[in-house]
């Protein structure tokens, strides 16, 4: 038989103790004495009382139902435990086991699976960004430009290229001013202008960059026209079609590694095509009309266009001819407020944009 026990924390049921009352516990032979601290008192005969559930507690009940006491503490459990007869002690492990699997059931084990599987998701997309941040100042530059001319000319075989020798003029000669100031080197952008009433440009690795003359029409001045190509070269000199190519094709791998042969590859094996559809992060985008701003100041062109073009693609007169990516991520009205701040008392760096007759462009077009 085991002698006294020394005093631990429970909660005491019944008897003086009322509902629940804070009590000290202790085992002296196979008697759990209860004391309360207005000076209540109980005895429970550990020979004859029963385990049960209570809540989230184990509750040991006296063979009379009148008095009982709750523990969660697993000291505290550990001692009524080792303290208890046979029987009582079966009916503890039994409690315990109960108790922990509703702690652990399906419901939980599935959310707890998910938090952790969204974890390693989150580590493993960061690493691969890491990764890809640390890749490509390795890759040459004409590994872009391979990249893109491949999927320029795909992508141009079923659209109507402008043959305007006024408006390919116009357009040569802004991608001209804007070109000795890209920044970076080794690159050779290369300018076509499609047909098409929406108002969209973009451009793909190695600088080749593709003008709507939905986007033209649209414009009031050439110096709106230099900021959207601008823009859109910056996004060749940040190799962010690149980056975000690897980083898709890295994701697609893992899924495929991870459940199979879904595909993964072949999805997103659109490549560019797939990039242009989505279009670039928020961050790359941000990066980009920070880079173009510098660009077409660098040129000569006036800064404000840059914003005041924003403004038309968050005007309601455009909506339906802007693509909804474009329009939409990020915000273009937040973006002009952007390049507004940075403008502030910045002086322009050149006045050596080229003098084009907008009218004339546009009369073009229009033929």
């Amino acid at each position: 038989m085991v002698g006294e026990s020394l005093g631990f924390s429970v909660t005491a049921h019944g008897g003086g103790f009322g509902v629940s009352g804070t009590a000290n516990l202790r085992i002296q032979q196979s008697q759990a004495l209860l004391s309360g601290p207005d000076g209540q008192r109980g005895t429970i005969d550990l020979h004859t009382a029963r385990a049960e559930i209570l809540g989230s507690c184990i509750s040991v009940r006296s063979a009379q139902g009148d008095l009982a006491f709750s523990m969660r503490d697993s000291a505290v459990f550990a001692e009524v435990h080792s303290c208890a007869p046979l029987e009582l002690s079966d009916q503890l492990e039994e409690m315990a086991r109960t108790l922990r699997k509703r702690r652990w059931g399906p419901g939980k084990i599935l959310w707890v699976s998910l938090a952790i599987l969204s974890s390693i998701a989150i580590l493993l997309y960061f690493g691969i960004v890491l990764a890809v941040g640390l890749l490509i100042p390795l890759v040459p530059i004409s590994f872009d430009q391979s990249l893109g001319k491949a999927a320029h000319q795909s992508m141009l075989g079923d659209q109507i290229v402008c043959s305007d020798e006024v408006v390919n003029s116009a357009m040569t000669r802004i991608l001209d001013s804007l070109s000795p100031h890209l920044a970076i080197e080794g690159l050779d952008p290369e300018l076509v202008v499609v047909e098409s009433e929406l108002v969209n440009a973009y451009c793909l690795p190695g600088g080749y960059v593709t003008v709507f003359t939905g986007l033209l029409l649209a414009a009031d001045s050439p110096d709106e026209v230099a900021g959207v190509i601008a823009h859109e070269l910056a996004h060749a000199t940040g190799r962010h079609g690149l980056r975000q190519l690897i980083q898709s094709l890295s994701v697609a791998a893992l899924v495929q590694a991870g459940f199979g042969d879904l595909s993964g590859a072949a999805a997103l094996g659109g490549g560019m095509e797939y990039l242009i559809v989505q279009g670039y992060s928020r961050d790359h985008e941000a990066d980009a009309d920070q880079v173009g701003l510098k660009m077409i100041q660098a040129a000569g062109w006036d800064g404000l266009a840059m914003a005041s073009f924003f403004d038309k693609l968050s005007g309601e007169e455009l909506q339906s001819s802007v693509p909804a990516w474009l329009s939409s991520h990020p915000d273009p009205g937040s973006r002009a407020d952007s390049i507004r701040e940075r403008l502030e008392g910045a002086p322009s760096l050149s006045t050596d944009a080229p003098q084009i007759d907008w009218d004339q462009v546009r009369e073009a077009l229009q033929r």
